[in-house]
């Protein structure tokens, strides 16, 4: 198996202990390949909000030599790890940056048959927050399963990672080892179907034109979610609903374009 590690931290010190171990149970399974990035290393320039992305392409994102290699990796790989320590009850600086230049992965998501393992680390507090936070972005972007370590104070006072950190890393890791492994595809939360069938419905009024390119190519555009993707009627229901509320909406406050402009 060939899996991508993210590195949201500056350093390798205490998430990556965990990082170690998770590479260690890995290997226990199977042998493994890991490419490995810093984002520290790429000296990534801040996210310039110029709106090519969303509008005209990822590839016209003035960063794109930096962003699009990356995003390839992420779509090759069998299972993405990715971390961040938590920084003033938030990512750090080098996450919250590389995942703004990924924002219209939200608006295109492309990960559906995707799986990630989250690890966090404080000294303190805020790590279910800053868990939650990066879940929340691989979900939108399409991530099937995203799995989450996060720890206070993971390793002790002499570097060393505790026997119940120790545990709980093992278990999550061969958690996400064994979805990685088999390829079955989960139900989406139906948190995931309401985000999906916003960008459908946007995509489906034709508020982007590169939007709407991208969902009907992909034939995203006529389903409630993924059609490669498990979810019975009675689940899609509801959105079926509020898909079509949603087309209301947006038709009501789309802003028509003077031809005269």
């Amino acid at each position: 198996m060939n899996y991508l590690i993210i590195n949201g931290s500056p350093r390798r010190a205490n998430t990556w202990k965990i990082v170690e171990r998770i590479k260690e149970t890995l290997d226990k399974q199977e042998e493994n390949t890991y490419d490995e990035i810093d984002l520290i290393d790429l000296d990534l320039p801040q996210c310039t909000a110029c709106y090519n992305c969303f509008n005209y392409g990822e590839d016209k994102c003035p960063h794109k030599d930096k962003i699009a290699p990356i995003v390839e990796k992420m779509k090759e790989c069998d299972g993405l790890i990715i971390t961040s320590p938590v920084y003033v009850l938030n990512v750090t600086g080098l996450i919250k940056t590389f995942f703004d230049h990924l924002a219209y992965c939200y608006h295109r998501p492309c990960f559906f048959n995707k799986k990630a393992l989250i690890v966090v680390t404080t000294a303190g507090n805020g790590h279910k927050k800053v868990a939650s936070y990066m879940d929340e972005n691989l979900r939108n972007m399409g991530y099937n399963q995203r799995f989450v370590l996060s720890f206070i104070h993971a390793h002790d006072g002499h570097g060393y990672l505790p026997l119940k950190t120790k545990e709980k890393t093992d278990k999550v890791t061969l958690n996400f080892y064994n979805s990685v492994k088999s390829g079955k595809l989960k139900s989406p939360s139906m948190k995931a179907l309401f985000m999906y069938n916003i960008w459908r419905a946007m995509a489906a009024g034709n508020t982007i034109e590169i939007d709407a390119k991208y969902w009907r190519e992909n034939n995203l555009i006529d389903s409630e979610f993924h059609p490669d993707i498990p979810c019975n009627i009675i689940k899609k229901l509801p959105f079926k609903i509020f898909y079509k509320i949603m087309l209301k909406f947006i038709s009501k406050n789309s802003i028509q374009k003077d031809e005269n402009q």
